[in-house]
């Protein structure tokens, strides 16, 4: 089974510059099949030249045919680079990316019990929270608690998503 997210659907953790390239690394796919190396050729990124590269390699010049290359290993954490020339900043290289497309597998789904998730996204769609595991109960504190605490002067609305918890095999 596959799964399609849009970068702008996943949390940004950490931009990086690098001699060659600069590079965005986003937390884990979700519910991603454990990788084994940065070549499983098991995530297809649409609507742009990319190709699959080692950890390693993420500030080694690209190859001109690719405008990114990127990286996914044990970690699951997707790491995208490009030549500095490319993007001068994290925001430049953000807003090219959000609405491109990123297909993977999805592992092995068992459910963790009777605990879920909840994922808030602005109205953008882009992730800006997400829980640790809780039971049902607890999710109508988090979520009432989040819109009595969120900065109303900030247009736009948040979207509360719940979602089973699994331990991914």
């Amino acid at each position: 089974m596959q799964a399609i997210k849009r970068f702008g659907e996943l949390k940004l953790e950490q931009f990086m510059q690098g001699v060659n390239n600069n590079w965005l690394i986003f937390s884990p796919l979700p519910h991603s099949k454990q990788h084994s190396s940065g070549l499983d050729d098991s995530i297809i990124i649409s609507a742009t030249p990319t190709v699959e590269i080692i950890d390693a390699d993420l500030d080694v010049k690209i190859d001109p045919q690719y405008v990114y290359t990127y990286s996914i290993a044990t970690d699951n954490k997707l790491k995208i680079a490009f030549d500095k020339s490319t993007h001068l900043d994290k925001g430049s290289a953000l807003d090219t990316l959000k609405y491109i497309s990123i297909t993977y597998e999805l592992g092995n789904l068992v459910p963790n019990g009777n605990y879920y998730r909840v994922v808030v996204r602005n109205s953008l769609g882009e992730e800006v929270h997400r829980t640790n595991p809780l039971l049902l109960d607890q999710v109508d504190k988090v979520i009432s608690t989040l819109d009595d605490t969120r900065d109303v002067s900030t247009s736009g609305y948040v979207r509360y998503e719940i979602e089973r918890d699994y331990i991914v095999n």
